[in-house]
């Protein structure tokens, strides 16, 4: 699936009014802490969905300027009408964070390179039509010495959504190695919450998955922090 066909399905067809509804903030924080420090940096949350990872950067990490980017329209509405316009936490000057949604093709960002100071993706890069595009263009736009952290899923998970590339570590460092990133180090994501809905076979498979990701080669996902040389 590609072009007006992917946008379709996720305009039309994605859980994005859960993601409303049931934010994990302290799920998307363990990873966005890892491009700390954060304090007056200009900042791309890619793939941003509704915008919860872009407001806690900009409201705890205190970032100067944010841009959430996602392919889907209906995620932007939902990110720009569900929050204030801008950030409530002061950056270092004592100025408000400013965010800005941005609907773009994360294979094909619309910034010049060298923008960002630093750059966030969870559970997005996977999905695009193109990964290695992907992280090329997230390469491309960030300043030299800049740090960026996405968040990806092992071999074995799947999602019902139509395009999904997964991977193993070594196949994850393969990609980013090659869009000239350097891996400084990989944390564990464990998933989504056990509880995140009440259905009980939906719980059963959480549970089971975070006992699996015990198993350092099952990891549910990967949190990878990388730098541009």
């Amino acid at each position: 699936m590609h072009g007006p066909a992917l946008r379709e399905f996720y305009d039309r067809e994605y859980h994005f009014g859960e993601d409303v509804d049931r934010p994990n903030p302290e799920r998307l924080w363990r990873a966005v802490r890892e491009l700390e420090p954060l304090a007056g940096t200009t900042l791309l949350d890619l793939g941003c969905g509704v915008g919860w990872a872009t407001r806690l950067a900009a409201a705890r990490g205190r970032v100067r300027d944010a841009v959430g980017l996602d392919f889907s329209r209906t995620a932007l509405h939902a990110a720009a009408t569900t929050g204030p316009a801008n950030g409530t936490a002061g950056a270092p000057d004592g100025a408000p964070a400013r965010i800005t949604w941005v609907c773009g093709d994360g294979t094909a960002l619309p910034f010049s390179a060298g923008t960002f100071d630093r750059a966030f993706s969870f559970g997005s890069m996977e999905h695009f039509p193109d990964v290695a595009a992907g992280f090329r263009e997230l390469a491309r736009v960030l300043r030299p010495g800049a740090i960026a952290v996405t968040v990806v899923p092992n071999f074995y998970v799947r999602t019902a959504q139509p395009v999904e590339h997964r991977d193993t570590e070594s196949g994850w460092r393969r990609l980013i190695t090659g869009a000239g990133l350097e891996v400084v180090r990989v944390r564990a994501d464990p998933g989504p919450a056990i509880f995140k809905n009440r259905r009980p076979l939906r719980i059963m498979l959480r549970v089971g998955l975070r006992l699996l990701g015990l198993v350092p080669a099952f990891r549910y996902q990967f949190i990878f922090v990388m730098r541009k040389p």
